[in-house]
């Protein structure tokens, strides 16, 4: 039933399991005894309960982010060869919760537990433009936004701005706003109700992160962030603009 819209019947359901329709019929049964899955009165076809959604709401709202995501992130850093961050808003900082180490000889350096910026990191500015109106203009109202270098933004009215073509584009850039040298392409990891409370990044020199391969980088970092999602639960649809 989870891998199809619409409900089912009996005889599909015995189509799709290969079991015996006495069968069938008896553990369909039982489930709609315990409201696990309910039957529709005109069409006679079957689909999730009270209980399964109940079930199902109780097991998302479990899933850890960190454990979720281990895989994920483990195979972007194989696919870019470059360090990957995965980080959540801890008040008014971007936390690092998990890293996968670049194997090449110059790469950024970080830890678990380091604290980004919001308002110049790429994953700081993914979670900062993805937060509710309210909370995100009081975020920004109440960082200190020093200049980290030439590059970044320091008017809170331009930030604003700034975060708003990140929404809806998708995705956000760091283009040596925390520090020269140093580009990184983040992307948002929702959870099963549609909520931002992760980012995932991949960051490097620019000597190997230059324009062409940060472009590239773009759709790879976002269909990760999204496949880290449906993991999570979130079920819509996404993409880079």
């Amino acid at each position: 039933m989870a891998s199809h819209d619409d409900p089912l019947t009996v005889d599909q359901i015995t189509a799709e399991t290969g079991l015996p329709k006495t069968t069938v019929f008896r553990v369909l049964a039982t489930l709609e005894k315990r409201a696990f899955i309910t039957r529709e009165a005109t069409t006679q076809a079957y689909r999730f309960g009270e209980m399964a959604l109940l079930v199902g709401a109780r097991a998302l709202g479990q899933l850890d982010v960190k454990l979720v995501a281990r895989p994920f992130i483990e195979e972007l850093m194989e696919e870019t060869g470059e360090t990957v961050h995965l980080s959540i808003l801890n008040q008014t900082s971007a936390l690092c919760i998990d890293k996968i180490d670049s194997r090449r000889s110059v790469r950024m350096l970080s830890f678990i537990g380091f604290r980004d910026p919001l308002y110049c990191s790429g994953v700081g500015k993914v979670l900062l433009a993805f937060q509710p109106d309210g909370e995100r203009e009081t975020l920004i109202s109440s960082i200190e936004l020093a200049k980290r270098t030439a590059r970044t933004v320091t008017d809170r009215q331009a930030l604003s701005e700034h975060l708003r073509g990140i929404r809806e584009q998708g995705y956000a850039l760091d283009l040596g706003e925390i520090e020269d040298g140093l580009s990184c392409v983040a992307a948002p990891i929702r959870d099963h109700g549609g909520r931002v409370v992760a980012a995932v990044s991949v960051s490097g020199p620019d000597s190997r992160i230059d324009e062409g391969v940060r472009r590239a980088l773009i759709p790879v970092v976002v269909a990760k962030a999204q496949r880290v999602s449906k993991a999570l639960g979130y079920l819509a649809d996404g993409g880079v603009k």
